[in-house]
Parts: C-alpha cells; sequence; structure tokens
C-alpha cells in the first residue's frame, strides 16, 4: 500500500527501514529515509505514517 503520493514510498519501505533502524524511530527520519531525502508536501500521509512508528515504537518498548 502506498503511504505518500508526492515522494512515492509504501508500506513495505517503511517496514524495512523500520526493520533496520535498530531501536525507536522518528517520523520525520522515518519519511526522510523512505522518501530519499524529501520533505512532505500535503502531509495527507503522515497520520499513517504516525501510526505505523508508534506501533513500531510500542513494539519494541515491550
Amino acid at each position: 500500500m502506498f503511504i505518500c503520493l508526492c515522494n512515492p514510498f509504501n508500506d513495505k519501505k517503511v517496514s524495512a527501514h523500520l526493520s533496520n533502524s535498530g531501536g525507536r524511530a522518528r517520523v520525520g527520519d522515518v519519511y526522510r529515509a523512505c522518501s530519499d531525502g524529501e520533505n512532505p508536501n500535503c502531509c495527507q500521509c503522515l497520520e499513517t505514517l504516525k501510526n505505523i512508528v508508534k506501533n513500531h515504537n510500542e513494539t519494541i518498548a515491550t
């Protein structure tokens, strides 16, 4: 599933980045890593990305 259409990346790219991050993640860092360094444009993707990162951080905290 595509997360961002402005700077196209999908959930698989996000999952791969989070798997290799080795710890807690920040939304901005994940976005830049998955969008090849770009900043968000319309920001419609950020809520979805926030939820994915939140779930990741909660999972590694346990």
